[in-house]
């Protein structure tokens, strides 16, 4: 598929090809506002932007700090800038603020620093497998996007587990849950939570790790669960091959899809063996 990226870390130059329309817009419009500012970003520097249809972010690293008027002056006027919701420069944070997406026609908000797929053919692509592809009400969710794959598929049972703050923060200001549906926990160490019919379940696992995938901790506790099916979103083959080599004492791999633009995911899906 043709890359649509939403973030992208450059220095002095970038491939526009692979970018989506909102960032296209942000990095010219930053770009002007430096050179207004006769600041030359160098093959050293770093700028990182992400970018949502609502909001952006933006963080810069100069190997030679503007002088202190310029930065107030480019400070005061990127300020101004209201859908721009965090602001970094140098390793000081000067905005913090929720990004802001939209999903089923609802707004969410949430922590800059929460994990997003970087390339909206991709996310879209997975949003609509997913859509096709899960048919059950109980879904168990881990990692990243959770929180935006329950408002794309609304179960009425769910659980959700993240070893990341962020995004643990991201379910409790979105959702109004009791506290023994939302879970922050050591993928290394902690024991996954049951859900409340975890003896004869019929709840689906949405997992989406890092590149490190689930781990063997966690694949073990997965293995507890009696799970109907399991749905691993990877951008990793070899850890996803660790992770399956516990998981296929009772799953196989019944179908996977292949994502591709300038990277690669893969979804699999994995169902009981009997």
């Amino acid at each position: 598929m043709t890359p649509q990226r939403n973030s992208l870390t450059f220095s002095n130059n970038y491939d526009p090809s692979i970018i989506n329309s909102e960032l296209y817009l942000k990095i010219n419009f930053l770009l002007e506002k430096l050179k207004q500012y006769k600041i030359d970003v160098k093959f050293n520097d770093s700028i990182e932007i992400k970018t949502t249809p609502y909001s952006w972010y933006l963080k810069m690293t100069f190997k030679e700090i503007p002088n202190n008027n310029t930065l107030k002056e480019i400070l005061k006027d990127l300020s101004l800038n209201l859908t721009l919701k965090y602001l970094e420069i140098n390793n000081i944070i000067y905005i913090d603020e929720l990004m802001i997406e939209n999903i089923n026609n609802e707004i969410i908000k949430y922590n800059p620093r929460s994990f997003r797929q970087l390339d909206d053919s991709i996310k879209l692509k997975i949003y609509e497998i997913l859509s096709d592809e899960i048919k059950s009400d109980e879904i168990y969710f881990i990692g990243g996007e959770m929180l935006f794959y329950y408002k794309l598929l609304k179960p009425n049972k769910f659980m959700f587990c993240t070893d990341f703050e962020s995004i643990y923060n991201d379910v409790k200001i979105n959702l109004e849950l009791n506290h023994n549906l939302i879970h922050l926990i050591n993928y290394d160490s902690d024991e996954l939570p049951t859900t409340e019919s975890s003896i004869q379940s019929k709840f689906t696992m949405i997992a989406n790790t890092s590149k490190h995938g689930i781990g063997r901790n966690l694949t073990k506790n997965i293995l507890k669960l009696n799970l109907e099916k399991i749905i691993i979103i990877s951008c990793n083959k070899k850890s996803f091959k660790r992770d399956f080599d516990t998981l296929k004492s009772k799953y196989k791999i019944n179908k996977s899809y292949v994502i591709k633009t300038n990277y690669e995911v893969t979804i699999y899906f994995l169902i009981p063996v009997f």
